[in-house]
């Protein structure tokens, strides 16, 4: 069975995790490399990850041109957490009949926020014959996919509750920047009602559920926290005062008729006691899921990243959540 080719666009920590994967995958071929970065153009693949070997694979700037050489059987889009922001390269890559699996969160359900612009993407992936999904650890796997597959053992599930506890000091930088470490907590929540600061996807992995579930919510809201250090915490990339912000406690809640059906919780800080990430579903039977620990979130995002590929190119041509796709497993 020959190989995936593979075009790996967007090469930050979580592209090139996923790149590195791919390079040590015997049923998997990675193609191309492309990013808009200036400073990593031009260069072999192994000065960005570190390797004594080159790859013999240069990173591109224009990707048009690269789809043109190479024509790639599906695309790692890690670009974006926000839809509209990869619009034009999920058209470029389906245009030339590439699928595509993206870290974006708001593809994990395209729909609940941007209605049009889907539709538009199913369109398009339907005419290049290309299949779109976003997925991730978060959302993509913890807070919705497991909650879904753990009902199979039910024989009715009358309420969603899952809570993920992440000790941010174990994260890279730009995650530690992302939920506002060493902020103080006047600018966190400026950033926060602005839109710039927190965490990506939450509303849409509770509507993910809720539709799974066939709940029928009328309301999917959240509440973005900041959580406050008692004393001084430090991690490899910053310190944090006590008193200054450490990180944030994202709720979603899915309601209908004014009753919480599907309550997902993230905390994710640094110096978070006890990490792991848990799942409760109240039915028949009730059933508890834990992951010890947590699931690791930059290591297995890229994973899942991988692992979807091969589903993807099976599943029929159009704009797909991960559960319109056979579920991601191990891939060789």
């Amino acid at each position: 069975m020959p190989r995936i080719r593979i075009l790996a666009v967007g090469l930050g920590p979580i592209g090139l995790a996923a790149v590195r994967l791919v390079l040590g995958r015997r049923t998997l071929e990675l193609a191309g490399a492309v990013d808009v970065d200036r400073d990593k153009r031009g260069k072999d693949l192994a000065e960005l990850l570190g390797r004594p070997t080159p790859t013999g694979i240069l990173v591109a700037d224009d990707a048009e041109a690269v789809y043109a050489r190479l024509a790639p059987d599906a695309v790692l889009l890690c670009t974006s957490s926000f839809l509209p922001a990869v619009r034009e390269q999920v058209l470029l890559a389906v245009r030339h009949g590439a699928d595509v699996v993206s870290s974006c969160e708001e593809m994990l359900l395209p729909d609940f926020q941007h209605p049009e612009l889907a539709a538009e993407l199913d369109r398009a992936a339907r005419q290049g014959g290309a299949t779109v999904v976003g997925t991730g650890v978060n959302p993509g796997f913890v807070l919705d996919f497991m909650p879904v597959v753990a009902s199979a053992v039910c024989s009715e599930v009358r309420r969603v509750r899952a809570r993920r506890v992440v000790d941010a000091s174990t994260r890279r930088l730009p995650l530690q920047k992302k939920v506002g470490a060493g902020m103080a907590e006047a600018e966190f929540r400026s950033l926060v009602a602005a839109g710039r600061l927190g965490h990506v996807g939450l509303r849409e992995s509770v509507a993910l559920v809720g539709r799974a579930f066939g709940f029928e919510l009328d309301e999917v809201s959240q509440t973005v926290e900041p959580v406050l250090a008692t004393e001084e915490r430090r991690t490899p990339h910053l310190a944090v005062p006590a008193g200054r912000v450490a990180g944030i406690r994202n709720v979603g809640v899915g309601r209908r008729g004014g009753e919480a059906l599907v309550e997902l919780e993230l905390e994710m800080y640094v110096g978070a006691p006890d990490p792991g990430d848990e799942i409760l579903l109240e039915g028949d039977p009730d059933v508890r899921v834990r992951f010890a620990g947590g699931v690791p979130g930059d290591e297995a995002t890229a994973a899942i990243l991988v692992n979807t590929v091969p589903r993807a190119v099976e599943a029929a041509p159009g704009l797909r959540t991960v559960l319109d796709l056979a579920p991601a497993r191990l891939v060789r």
